[in-house]
């Protein structure tokens, strides 16, 4: 596989499951917990409107003292993720996510979700990577 020619379309999580706006931390977390995930869109009326970590609501429900029964999840979500085409070269959105020091990249084309990129995708790009090299000596 030649690494020049890499894209996160390639190794993206593809349909992530998403969140509805008007669900409460309470639900989010637990929706995230059955999933086994640590970032998730969220939409509103079709639209997306955000992205929330696990960590997100963490620091929310610590820090800010909310309530996560009536706390909606667009109210707390970080809008205006980070967001790339599936063509996208893989290089530069490592690069991007690693400066910006995020979890995740949307992958989207014509405004429709096509994927998500995560660091545990890019670890797995990794160990790829791994794979093909050369034995030390």
């Amino acid at each position: 596989m030649r690494r020049s020619t890499l894209t996160v379309g390639q190794f993206m999580t593809r349909d992530p499951f998403i969140l509805d706006g008007g669900l409460n931390l309470v639900d989010t977390y637990t929706r995230m917990f059955q999933l086994q995930v640590r970032h998730l869109p969220v939409y509103s009326q079709g639209h997306l409107v955000g992205i929330v970590t696990d960590r997100d609501i963490g620091h929310i429900l610590a820090v800010q003292g909310l309530d996560p029964q009536h706390t909606t999840v667009e109210s707390v979500c970080t809008p205006d993720p980070y967001v790339c085409d599936p063509d996208s070269p893989l290089a530069q959105v490592v690069w991007d996510m690693s400066q910006r020091k995020i979890g995740a990249a949307l992958v989207m084309r014509d405004g429709q979700l096509q994927g998500i990129f995560t660091v545990i995708d890019a670890l797995e790009v990794l160990l790829v990577l791994l794979n093909e090299a050369p034995a030390a000596a």
